[in-house]
């Protein structure tokens, strides 16, 4: 078996790193921003975890910087750093739930750089193929997991004009969803990734777990379409079976709006 490492100079840079965005964490003032630095740092660590993970030594290696960047969130982050009690723990970072050394910022986790778990490569299935029905299936399987990518960027970037529940609810969701939009299922590019109030804060609504859902943006359109001829224009561009149709309708009724048919999708597709 072979032993590999993490090198001593790609240790010191994400030493290096993790430090500054620490120091980020310690200067932001506000809500919204000390939201967005954290955020900056989780995804940060996640980043470090995925790309590191296969070296069989990462995690004795991790461990050699992990107790100066504890100590640098203790004694620069002090009192705000609290340790987990009855805290939920975010979709997004299921997988350090067995660590004791998760901590919060408020309500935001804050992600242990220690917790890292070897994850041996996998080879190719002979199985994933575009040539036979099983093999199509497997790369469909395969994709299912969720963009990182996307991910990363949700998390670095939130909307300064919701509220961090909101913000933390959209990552969780988009995760949960798969990166999939709630009614067609389809694969969501970051421009289409729209996250819907079910009922509308105009309408007592909150920015609660519950009351949000992940949709592509022409479907939340539809959701809050009232005119005909934009109604018909969205509904051009997909093709609802009888069960998304009925999903549809349940949101647009908790908007405030009428039901589209069965007979109107005919019409307009």
């Amino acid at each position: 078996m072979v032993i590999s490492h993490i090198a001593p100079k790609a240790l010191d840079r994400i030493k290096d790193s993790a430090k500054e965005k620490v120091k980020a964490i310690q200067h932001s003032s506000g809500e919204m921003e000390e939201f967005k630095v954290v955020n900056d740092y989780n995804s940060f660590v996640m980043s470090v975890h995925n790309y590191y993970r296969m070296a069989t030594a990462a995690s004795p290696d991790i461990q050699r910087l992990a107790f100066e960047i504890k100590m640098a969130i203790k004694n620069r982050l002090q009192e705000r750093v609290k340790r987990r009690s009855d805290q939920p723990i975010p979709e997004y970072a299921k997988r350090y739930a067995k660590s004791k050394e998760i901590r919060f910022i408020g309500k935001i986790i804050l992600l242990p750089i220690g917790y890292i778990q070897h994850h041996p490569p996998i080879h190719k299935k002979k199985s994933v193929n575009k040539y036979t029905a099983a093999g199509r299936a497997e790369i469909h399987k395969n994709l299912e997991s969720v963009d990182m990518t996307i991910l990363h960027i949700l998390m670095r970037n939130p909307i300064m004009s919701a509220t961090v529940e909101y913000n933390d609810n959209r990552i969780s969701l988009y995760v949960a969803q798969q990166g999939k939009c709630a009614i067609t299922k389809e694969q969501l590019s970051l421009e289409e990734i729209h996250c819907h109030h079910k009922t509308p804060k105009s309408l007592g609504g909150g920015d609660n777990y519950a009351n949000l859902i992940i949709l592509h943006e022409r479907i939340h359109r539809l959701v809050h379409a009232t005119q005909k001829d934009t109604i018909s224009a969205i509904m051009q561009t997909v093709q609802f079976n009888k069960q998304q149709l009925e999903k549809l309708n349940k949101l647009r009724k908790l908007a405030g709006n009428e039901a589209i048919t069965f007979e109107q999708q005919t019409t307009c597709c």
